[in-house]
């Protein structure tokens, strides 16, 4: 056994670790296609990049919430196999860069010891499951989220019912019916409820999306039961992987099976599926969050400009005497040396934990009245005390460029000088939290410009028989003053040097016209999109050479768009999907010899699936999704006599988990007859290449 592995005490993720190791060796021998590898390698969260040869390590940090030794983990192993930088996405993960391969094994098992995951941080997966920054301490909210929120991602990770869907899966968890989690824009939305009676719920809303075609989150359920909530997202988890699009990948989105189903037939669905759970559901249970005790209360005079500080960065607690201390982190990149300096310096003065937001800050939780201006000299003293978190002034931004193999224009840069210029000249909006700017390199919206006051994504123009770097123009999004969101509106395209001028713009336009308490989204609901395009019209035109440059380089444009990996791959090769279809069914061998009824049925129904979709493939068949597999093979083979199955389709065959008990009985009876029907796949592949 590899010596790193000794320091993990879970046997499970001893094994996945093991596992990925072995995979990256028979990869390197030529014995593993390279689409089946890409396939693993992204649910352990190993991700390419722009750079050739090298990895994004994708780091879980579900909900945000880590620990000041967790986080110096995750700094280690970015000092000892990465750059010693790192950055902090919209979805609360940490992400470092130019990874090698073979190390990814090895920096996984030393974050496992500290109780860090890589697993499903990337593929087609639930993802990680994000929370409200201030889940557990917002006074607005009913109830503390986060045991649920807890008890979700632990469910899902490495369960076989969503481990290998159409498309990745997003759950988010606000902590009011505000919706600061953003579940607007996920595929399952968790909002606190209580209902009439005073009985803790949920509010449930489903088929949220940005990217390309961005759709907002509807309301599956305005009040649900708390022990409702895993139920619910499991069923709907089946559904998805059963009846989503697999083939298509523009239109694989949960929220376009959603628009082809409507809420009706899928209710009907999850109501179907939830007559045969896969397993136990764990029991949560309620609990409010306790802020721990400093080691050290030291009351100092207040630093120069602490009232401002406060104002601009520190948020009271629903706990009384306590805050939570906002820090700007700008475009979400730090260095490991700077990070580990202020968790020592704060470590005395803090509970030792924080939390990364979505808007690509830390938040930093629990300090005490006392302890505010001591915290304050550390991060002024340290360089992390600028003002403005997640205001109009902290620009949101993917990495663009820099990293990313779907980017088309950089991000990163413009987000500096957008920074700097609000900085400048609009200094009120580092208190303004309505207003905000969000950029994504391309139209995949991993900077949420769709829900941005003033949005941007990267793309190109063609002016005289040359390429220049563009960026598309949204505005208009965010949250309105009577609680509804509303998403951005393309304007036009402007060439990115005309950006700054056409934020000046728009911003100065508002500023002239703002009716009194009027937030930016009902501005531009009033004055409308047509307005906005006229209104940048002069931004367009230009005839200067710097505008083929793109911001931060030195030479002229040219678009580099490579292949991304967001949303894992399609795997149609015969031999292929007949291994993967054996490994199936040997999981759901090994979940029964554990007792995991309800796993061990799933698995076997996977491996049915993909066995069948073996044969299909070959056929030239269409094997969009699960349910065409069940038809297709029925009419291809089932009607012509080439299977018999017992049940009399294949799909009564595969499908009779609905309708049976999870118990050991017909788990042992599903297993066997996915057993069989392998068992006769291979015979009739075999029979098929000897004619």
């Amino acid at each position: 056994m590899l010596s790193f592995i000794n320091e993990i005490d879970d046997p499970i993720v001893q094994r996945d670790i093991l596992d990925l190791n072995r995979r990256i060796l028979l990869f390197r021998q030529g014995q593993l296609n390279e689409e089946s590898f890409r396939s693993l390698r992204l649910a352990r969260g190993v991700y390419g990049q722009r750079q050739p040869g090298v990895q994004m390590i994708r780091i879980k940090v579900p909900m945000g919430l880590l620990t000041f030794d967790q986080f110096r983990a995750i700094l280690d192993v970015c000092d000892e196999y990465s750059t010693g930088k790192y950055h902090l996405t919209t979805r609360q993960d940490i992400q470092i860069h130019h990874v090698k391969l073979e190390d990814s094994p090895e920096l996984w098992a030393k974050l496992e010891a500290s109780k860090v995951t890589l697993r499903e941080a990337c593929g087609n997966t639930v993802r990680n499951v994000t929370a409200s920054p201030l889940a557990g301490l917002d006074p607005q909210e009913p109830f503390n989220v986060l045991p649920w929120a807890e008890a979700l991602w632990r469910f899902f990770l490495r369960n076989p019912v969503c481990q290998e869907m159409g498309r990745k899966f997003k759950v988010s968890f606000s902590s009011s019916d505000e919706d600061t989690g953003l579940g607007v824009m996920h595929d399952l939305g968790v909002l606190p409820a209580v209902n009439d009676a005073g009985e803790l719920g949920f509010k449930l809303l489903v088929a949220g999306g940005l990217g390309a075609q961005p759709a907002p989150a509807e309301v599956l359920h305005e009040w649900v039961p708390t022990d409702e909530l895993i139920p619910i997202t499991e069923a709907i988890l089946r559904v998805f992987d059963r009846d989503g699009e697999r083939a298509k990948r523009q239109k694989a989105r949960f929220k376009f099976l959603y628009q082809t189903m409507g809420r009706d037939a899928l209710l009907k669905e999850i109501a179907r599926e939830r007559a045969m759970p896969s397993g136990a559901f764990p029991d949560v249970t309620h609990a409010e969050h306790i802020p721990s005790s400093p080691a050290t209360v030291e009351e100092i005079p207040a630093p120069v400009g602490h009232e401002t500080w406060r104002k601009a960065n520190v948020l009271a607690q629903k706990q009384e005497g306590h805050f939570a201390v906002g820090i700007r982190v700008p475009l979400g990149d730090e260095t490991t040396a700077r990070t580990r300096d202020l968790l020592d310096a704060l470590a005395p003065y803090t509970s030792e934990t924080i939390r990364v937001t979505q808007s690509q800050d830390l938040l930093l939780p629990d300090v005490v009245e006392a302890n505010l201006p001591v915290v304050h000299r550390i991060l002024r003293d340290l360089g992390w005390d600028a003002l403005g978190f997640q205001s109009g002034v902290d620009v949101t931004s993917c990495p663009g460029t820099d990293t990313c193999n779907l980017a088309i224009s950089n991000s990163t840069h413009l987000s500096t000088v957008l920074e700097h210029t609000l900085e400048e000249e609009f200094p009120h909006l580092m208190f303004d939290r309505s207003f905000n700017i969000k950029i994504s390199g391309c139209m995949n919206a991993c900077g949420q410009h769709s829900i941005a006051s003033f949005g941007l994504h990267g793309s190109s123009m063609r002016r005289e028989g040359a390429t220049m770097p563009a960026m598309q123009i949204l505005v208009g999004g965010g949250r309105r003053a009577n609680g509804e969101w509303s998403f951005g509106k393309k304007i036009l395209k402007l060439p990115t040097k005309h950006v700054p001028a056409a934020l000046r713009t728009v911003l100065i336009d508002f500023e002239q016209h703002q009716l009194p308490h009027e937030t930016f989204a009902d501005y531009f609901l009033r004055v409308g999109d047509r307005y906005h395009y006229n209104l940048l019209q002069q931004h367009v035109e230009g005839t200067s050479e710097d505008l083929y440059v793109d911001w931060g380089s030195e030479t002229a444009f040219k678009p580099q768009i490579g292949v991304g990996e967001c949303a894992g791959v399609v795997i149609d090769l015969v031999s292929t999907l007949l291994l993967e279809a054996r490994e199936k069914l040997d999981l759901g061998l090994e979940a029964m010899q554990e007792g995991r009824w309800g796993h061990a049925i799933y698995h076997a129904y996977a491996a049915q699936i993909a066995g069948a979709k073996a044969l299909l493939v070959k056929e030239g068949e269409k094997t969009n999704t699960y349910a065409d597999i069940l038809a297709s093979f029925d009419r291809v083979f089932v009607a012509t006599g080439a299977f018999s199955p017992e049940a009399g389709s294949f799909t009564a065959q595969v499908l009779s988990y609905l309708g049976g008990a999870n118990t050991q009985t017909f788990a042992e009876a599903y297993v066997q007859t996915a057993q069989a029907f392998l068992d006769e796949l291979d015979r009739h592949t075999s029979t098929a290449k000897a004619s």
